[in-house]
């Protein structure tokens, strides 16, 4: 491919910034800022209170839940600065203000207090901006620590990929790669993995903290499972494209995961759980520990878990018994967390996360052919040292130094064979990016706020083992320079209804790849306030995705199989290519959202949301063959099939492989080979998802506690066209892809220390393609439920003690059946990808507050 030169580089920079210095000098004259507030906020408790004045406020005020939710607060109604009404609702409380800008108060724990194992406030960290005290333009779902309490998951993969907006098919636990899925519908490791709108787990960039974690070793996505649950916070989900702020990979979006930090005292968390069909056993131990003080605050977080296996034999499925569903898993996690306060306007932070994962398998995919047996580590660390100053009265001045790696172990043999096959890889990611956030001017509409920054990293991607023929040892460098802008269109004023506040949010990003050369990517954001209680969003943006490592350099690998495992007929063979590609180019895509957001603090705590979403994926990198049951059969792969090979183009094949391996169960004979599938990554013409997000919430105050509902579904629907002789198809809605509709909706009650939940999770149906004709997949919808129990503070020995039991997939509902899978897996009809074989799993959660 030909460099950019920096002639080039330098012209993309400018014409950036001209793009952002063109977006904050387009702001219209208008009122000036009210210095009070209009509150009308009924006597209830501390934390009801505190919600309801952030909304009629206008602000976001981040609190420990369980400390506020006490005593009453006297009715507030009339016009109050905030110092006034935060004085009223805080009297009875001990709580106090830990920062605070504009738009953005946090409140912790008063030191020494009786309350000081509460849970504590968390740094203000915004997803979906740079800019301090913004409001983001995109959508933001917002999972807090209560609803990862409420929710009965002992894992963070398995919360995520409950989401609506998630796809549980990828590089994730419980995958089980019957082949007719396609290579990327695959369990390596037991990694998890994030899967935004079903666009793939290389599409959805993961942040910890603000900060990249490094890749896993295979679909360049990042794993999620060594995050210790009792250490997070809160998880942030923006479900729309963010390369312009974030960079590569926020094609679909970005899920940012806030661990604690200034967290005084300790905690421990027993968790022990277990399936009613058998098997499938888990134990998970926690300790959290932590001390703030006035000069900084340390916290460690040190997590254990196993997790037993569960066997075809267990869940009555044909094939052999042995088999594994559900692979065993041993994980060990420690975050650690640290900050100096260099007097009062210096802080200096060091975040840590380093986790190890061992998982076995064992496979047997044909009744009487040796298992395969496997053994894969995971070893990872992520580590990021921030210094963060304010410069005057209103910049502030991060530089942040990162370093993250994941390696990826795996020894593996057939049964009958007396050596082991040995998979070493390791993928690294280090860097330094600073930023600058403030205030640049003053219109008469407000300030106008900005974010510049810009960094470097470099990323590499090698096989360790110098003597595999497999062997590579890649690197690549990025540099990247950022602005963003809020710039107030009309001034904030929450006595002018119709038009309480306009705001534009632009920013723009360039980086320049040593591989790929340069590209550069703006976004533009618009939020309208109406009212108090009512926003409209919209947004529009580029993103992009550079090629993965192994999707360029993967060595080729061909499989011989048997004519019907690609969709023929006969006992003839067929040989099936795999492999890199060097001609990738970058993915793109264009961005739009539409939004309406509603809350208020009349009619019961009301909450409604509605997105729209579209994004136009160009050049999307795909190995174009999903469905390898339909490779002879299917017009779409028509182009990637040659029929009837020469016997010198088969050995020419088998002989350009660095892998060949035998499926077919019969000795390789090159002169039956009738067809040769190339599967290689290639760029698909286009890619499309459209789709609506709503959610729903509402809290009712009752004689019998608090109870609370919510529902959030979406629909999306994704086109693809590979090439562009072969015309645009759904793919949503088909067995191994993203369903069309899915959806969680629940009911919660609380009252004096009680606390109990039921929600059903929905899955629509889809359609089995992989079968002439193509059969329906019937929808699939579970229910799961919690009962937990918190002692009040006056127990003497059990005071700030927690008890939940909950159930997963109560009534026990099995997989929709699905004819396909089990052509190529004898066994496993169902799919994997939209449904889980594990059945009812029930849980015992203690918890302990020191």
């Amino acid at each position: 491919m030909t460099p950019v030169t920096n002639r080039n580089y330098r012209t993309s920079v400018s014409l950036a910034a001209v793009a952002l210095a063109a977006a904050l000098v387009c702001a219209a004259p208008a009122f000036a800022q009210a210095p009070k507030y209009k509150l009308d906020i009924p006597s209830e408790s501390a934390a009801k209170a505190l919600n309801d004045f952030a909304e009629q406020a206008g602000l976001q005020i981040l609190f420990p839940y369980e400390a506020a939710d006490v005593g009453r607060v006297p009715a507030i109604k009339g016009e109050y600065t905030r110092e006034d009404a935060l004085k009223l609702i805080l009297a009875g409380t001990n709580l106090e203000v830990a920062r605070q800008d504009e738009k953005t108060i946090s409140l912790r724990v008063v030191k020494n207090s009786a309350a000081a194992a509460a849970d504590e406030a968390v740094e203000v960290i915004v997803t979906g901006t740079h800019i301090r005290g913004a409001n983001p333009t995109s959508p933001v779902r917002t999972l807090t620590r209560k609803d990862i309490d409420n929710s009965g998951y002992g894992q963070i993969g398995d919360l995520i990929r409950s989401l609506p907006e998630n796809f549980s098919g990828g590089q994730n636990p419980g995958i089980i790669g019957t082949g007719a899925g396609g290579p990327d519908q695959v369990n390596h490791s037991n990694a998890s993995t994030v899967n935004l709108r079903g666009l793939g787990t290389d599409a959805s960039l993961v942040l910890v903290n603000g900060h990249r974690l490094a890749y896993d070793t295979y679909f360049q996505a990042s794993d999620i499972s060594g995050i210790p649950l009792l250490a997070i916070q809160r998880v942030d989900v923006v479900p729309d494209g963010a390369s312009a702020l974030y960079g590569s990979d926020a094609v679909a979006g970005v899920v940012n995961f806030i661990l604690r930090k200034n967290y005084s005292g300790t905690t421990t968390s027993l968790r022990l759980g277990g399936t009613t069909q058998g098997g499938g056993a888990e134990r998970t131990y926690s300790v959290l520990s932590g001390w703030a003080g006035d000069r900084g605050y340390l916290l460690a977080n040190l997590e254990r878990s196993e997790q037993e296996a569960i066997t075809f034999g267990q869940r009555n499925l044909a094939g052999t018994p042995t088999t594994t569903l559900q692979r065993p898993q041993d994980r060990n996690s420690l975050y650690l967390s640290g900050g100096l306060f260099a007097g009062a306007r210096t802080e200096i932070t060091l975040d840590a996360l380093v986790s190890e994962r061992t998982a076995l398998a064992k496979l047997s995919q044909f009744v009487g052919y040796p298992a395969y047996v496997s053994r894969a580590r995971t070893p990872a660390h992520s580590v990021a040292l921030a210094l963060e100053t304010e410069l005057g009265s209103s910049w502030q001045l991060r530089v942040a130094a990162l370093n993250a790696s994941s390696r990826f172990i795996s020894d593996g043999k057939y049964e009958t064979a007396a050596t082991f096959f040995r998979t070493n890889y390791r993928s690294r990611s280090e860097g330094l990016e600073a930023t600058l956030n403030g205030r640049a001017f003053t219109l008469p509409t407000g300030d106008v706020k900005v974010a510049l920054g810009g960094g470097y990293r470099k990323e590499r991607f090698r096989n360790l083992d110098p003597n595999d023929v497999a062997y590579f040892n890649k690197t690549r460098d990025v540099r990247f320079i950022f602005g963003e802008a809020l710039v107030p269109l009309v001034a904030a004023n929450p006595d002018r209804p119709g038009l309480q506040a306009l705001e534009l949010n632009v920013s723009a990003r360039n980086e320049h790849y040593s591989d790929f050369g340069a590209t550069s990517t703006p976004k533009i954001g618009l939020r309208y306030v109406p009212m108090a209680d009512l926003t409209l969003r919209a947004s529009w943006g580029k993103s992009f995705k550079a090629p993965s490592f192994l999707q360029t350099y993967q060595a080729r690998q061909v499989y011989y199989v048997n004519l019907p495992f690609v969709g023929g007929t006969g006992a003839q063979q067929a040989l099936v290519s795999l492999g890199g590609n060097y001609d990738l180019t970058p993915e793109r895509s264009t961005s739009k959202t539409v939004g309406i957001d509603y809350q208020t603090s009349r009619f019961n705590r009301l909450r409604l949301g509605l997105n729209a979403f579209s994004i136009d994926y160009t050049d999307r990198v795909v190995l174009p063959i999903a469905v390898y049951s339909q490779s002879l059969s299917s017009p779409l792969y028509a182009p990637f099939v040659q029929y009837n090979p020469t016997l010198s183009e088969v050995q020419a094949l088998v002989g350009s492989a660095v892998t060949f391996l035998n499926y077919a169960r019969v000795t390789y004979d090159p002169s039956t080979v009738r067809a040769i599938v190339r599967n290689q990554y290639t760029n698909a013409t286009s890619q499309t998802a459209e789709g609506v997000d709503v959610s729903y919430g509402q809290t009712f105050d009752t004689d019998i506690g608090e109870i609370g509902t919510f529902a959030n579904v979406s629909h999306i629907e994704v086109r693809q066209q590979t090439l562009p002789t072969t015309p645009e198809t759904v793919i949503s809605g088909l067995i191994f892809r993203a369903p069309e509709v899915k959806g969680r909706a629940g009911l919660t009650w609380q009252s004096n220390g009680w606390s109990a939940n039921a929600t059903a999770n929905y899955v629509s149906g889809s359609t089995d393609v992989g079968v002439t004709p193509a059969q329906p997949i019937g929808s699939w919808t579970t229910l799961d439920a919690q009962l937990a129990y918190t002692f009040p503070s006056r127990s003497d020995y059990l005071r700030g003690t927690r008890i939940a039991l909950s159930a997963i997939n109560l009534l026990d509902r099995r997989p929709p059946y699905a004819a396909s899978p089990s052509r190529d897996f004898p066994g496993v009809d169902f799919d994997s990808t939209n449904a889980s074989i594990i059945g009812r799993s029930i849980s015992l959660t203690v918890v302990k507050a020191w």
